[in-house]
This record gives C-alpha cells, structure tokens and sequence, in this order.
C-alpha cells in the first residue's frame, strides 16, 4: 500500500516539472516574437458588415451606370449638341436705328448676311465636334471598362493571395506550438525551436501585407464601379463563362485548370490589329477632330470674305402724305481684319489632328502586339506551373505536416518544402493575374470590351 502511494506521488511530482518546464517555454516563446506581432493589426474594413458579390459582368454594369468620371464624359455630348444647334442660328441680328431731323422721323433697319456658304460651314464643323465627342464618350468608356476588368481580377488574385496567407499562418500557429512542445520533451534544439518562431513572425507578415493589398484592392474596384465607401465588393469569376465562383473551385479541391484563362482562338497580331483600327473610338475622335479642324479652316477663310448688307428706310413721302419704303444694299469691307493669323493657327492645328491620328494608328498597333505577347507568355507560365509545379506544391504542403508530426522531417526540412509550396502558389497566381490583365487589355486595345454595349455610331 505504501509503496502504490509513494508512486504516485513521484507520478504526480513528475507531471508538475513538465507542466512548469511547459509553461517556462512558452513564456520564453511569447518574449521571442516581436511584440508588435502579438497585438493584430486592426482590419481597416472588418466593422462594415455591408458587402456584394460581384461578377464580372455585374461589375462592368455597375461602372457604366455610376462611375463618376465616366457619367461626366457623357456631358460632352450634350455640350457638343448644342454648339451644333448654335451653328445653325443665323451669326448676325437685325441692327434698326431712327433718325430725326429734317422732314421728320426716319426708321431705318438693316441684317448683315452671309453669302458665301459660313453657315453651312459652321454646321459641318460642330457636326464633326458632336461625332468627335461622341467617339471620346465611347473612347472613355472603353477605357473605364477595361479598368474595371483589371480591377476586378486583381481582387480576385488578391482574396486568392490573402486566403493563402491565412493558410500559412495558421499552419505556423501549429508548427510554433509542436516545436514549444518538442522543445520542453528535448526533441528539437533551441534552434529548430528559434526557426519556427521566426517562420511564425514571417507568415504574420506576409499576412499584414495581403491583407492591406487586398483592402488597397476593394477600394480601387469599388471607385471604378461606383460603390460607396461602407460597401466591400466580393469577387466571382465572371458567370457568363460557366465557371464557379473562385471560393467553391477552391474549397471543393478542384484543379487550378479550372481558373486558368481560357484559350483564345485566333490570336493572330495582324487580324486583331486591322479589327482594332475598325473599331477603335478614339481613332474614330481623331477622325473627326481632323474633320472638325479642316472645316474650320474653310470657315476662317469664307469669314475674311464681304458679307452682303440689306437696308430698308422707312421716310415721310416726298408729297409730305404718309410714308415711302427705300430698299439698299451694302458690303462689309475686310480691309483690317481678314482672319490671317486665326487662319493660320488653323491649318496648323489641321496638321497636328493628323499627325495626332498617325501617332494613335502607330500606338493602337503596338499596344495589341504588346497585349498578345504578354498573354501568350503568361498563358505558357500557367501552362507549366499547373503541369509540374502547383500540383505536387499543394500535395507537398498537406503532407508536410502530417510527416512533421510523424517525426520522419526535420523542422528545417518542413520549412523549406513549405517555403517553395508558398512559392509555387504565389507564382501561380501571379501568372494567372498577368494572363487575364493582358486578355483585358486586349479586348481593351481593341475595342471589343465595349462590343454590344454601345450603339454603333451614326453617319
């Protein structure tokens, strides 16, 4: 009996130095990380409960009902309508004057009128303004959408990132208090323990940073599209595609494929670049501002031209009963004024719209040449990072651990299987990023993103 108590005793006395040789490494634990990573950075954005799930396609719609800059491009058209209406409107007023004296009151009036074609001029170079905003209207529009693209699918790769940072730490979470374990066991060193206490502080890093990149991110996208401040925008992929939502490709264990862009047909430079010049809207802006400035020019030079003057006379009849009607005619003469510098500046500024035009025919061809590079390069990156790298990178990263556990690696052996799996998926991502960037801005370079959203222009 006395021998089963003293035991337990020892039993019990044994128990007690492990538990303080625990508690003695943890504490030592806590005092090793940096205090700054043990308070959690405030999520700027954690307390607004109000958020939408965006498609793409939702996304593009959102933009072109509430985007700011673009709503205040849509203004040109209406300016340019009305400097048109003005040019139909005869340029001079009547002039009427009296003159007393004589043999009574004389009323004369008299109209200034142009006979040389201004009015018809003027009309065809406000019709060339209306047709040049018009263009810019649909060239900002281009332009905006394609931002949004951009946008969107950089908050995609962003969650993607963020979510894989939450992964990470938490994995590092695990492996901290394994290695506080296997430290007050004598299993590992202070080093091996010292490694994962900085691995820890790393992974709560690159936390921080994922999360501030994807907030930076939500408030870029909510900008374009039009959202207010207290609202945090969701991303799916874009549904017309009939692919998933990112999440549940993710959470379901699906393969990258099923995120990576789509095959483009056809991607033929030549093609793509004469689609581009057909449809581009600021190429057709530039078209008319040509038209617009060689109007203009007509204009100035017909302006330096005599305008006819018709008069009348209303005067006491010469019989001193009632009154008599006398007609004239008269030339404004352009002595002092003949337009010559306006015309001048004129002319220049009709070789500058075309010279301006030549620079954009140059640029649009470079800028789908640039697009179709990038994205067969980054659509060949993907390629290979699916086929050899990402796959064993996620199975290396679940079975890291489990082998950890096992006692069959070593913590600097985990580490670095760890390390290049975060790798791998970072540069997946970033591949997948860059591939549907460049598919935006080729739709953008040519014109195609806006396809079926704007009514073709007018002749």
């Amino acid at each position: 009996m006395l021998h089963r108590v003293v035991n337990r005793f020892r039993s019990a006395c044994a128990r007690i130095v492990q538990a303080l040789a625990l508690l003695t490494v943890v504490g030592h634990f806590v005092r090793a990380v940096p205090a700054g990573a043990q308070t959690p950075v405030p999520d700027l954005r954690a307390g607004l409960v109000d958020t939408v799930r965006l498609s793409l396609d939702n996304a593009r719609a959102r933009a072109l009902a509430a985007n700011p800059d673009l709503l205040a491009a849509r203004l040109d058209t209406a300016i340019a309508r009305g400097w048109l209406r003005q040019a139909g409107v005869l340029r001079f007023n009547p002039s009427a004057d009296a003159l007393t004296g004589g043999e009574g009151l004389e009323l004369g009036l008299s109209q200034e009128i142009e006979v040389f074609g201004q009015r018809g001029l003027r009309i065809a170079a406000e019709r060339a303004g209306l047709a040049r905003a018009s263009a810019a209207v649909a060239n900002e529009t281009r332009i905006t959408l394609g931002q949004v693209d951009r946008s969107f699918f950089g908050l995609v790769a962003a969650t993607q990132r963020r979510n894989l940072a939450r992964e990470v730490l938490a994995l590092n979470e695990r492996l901290a208090e394994i290695a506080a374990r296997q430290l007050a066991e004598g299993e590992i060193s202070r080093l091996g323990f010292n490694l994962s206490v900085v691995e820890l502080g790393r992974a709560r890093a690159l936390e921080l940073a994922r999360r501030r990149e994807q907030q930076d991110a939500e408030v870029l996208l909510s900008r374009l599209i039009g959202l207010s401040p207290t609202t945090t925008p969701i991303p799916v992929l874009d549904e017309t595609t009939g692919r998933p939502a990112i999440d549940s490709a993710m959470g379901s264990g699906r393969g990258a494929a099923d995120l990576s862009p789509e095959p483009v047909p056809g991607l033929d430079v030549d093609s793509l670049t004469a689609l581009a010049l057909v449809r581009r809207p600021d190429l057709r802006a530039t078209l008319a501002a040509v038209r617009n400035a060689e109007a203009m020019v007509k204009l100035s030079g017909r302006e330096a031209l005599p305008n006819l003057i018709a008069r009348g006379v209303l005067e006491p009849a010469a019989s001193g009963v009632g009154t008599t009607v006398r007609p004239g005619l008269g030339l404004t003469l352009p002595i002092f004024n003949r337009n010559q510098g306006q015309t001048a500046a004129l002319r220049a500024a009709a070789r500058q719209a075309e010279f301006t035009r030549q620079a954009l025919v140059a640029r649009v061809r470079a800028e789908v040449s640039t697009a179709v590079a990038a994205y067969r390069a980054a659509a060949a990156e993907v390629v290979v990072l699916e086929s050899t790298v990402l796959v064993p990178a996620r199975q290396n990263r679940a079975l890291v651990e489990i082998a950890y556990r096992e006692g069959k690696v070593g913590i600097a052996d985990l580490l670095l299987i760890q390390n290049q799996a975060i790798d791998a998926e970072l540069d997946y991502w970033a591949a997948w990023l860059a591939g549907r960037e460049a598919l935006a801005t080729l739709a953008e370079a040519t014109g195609q993103n806006i396809t079926g959203i704007l009514q073709p222009p007018r002749p």
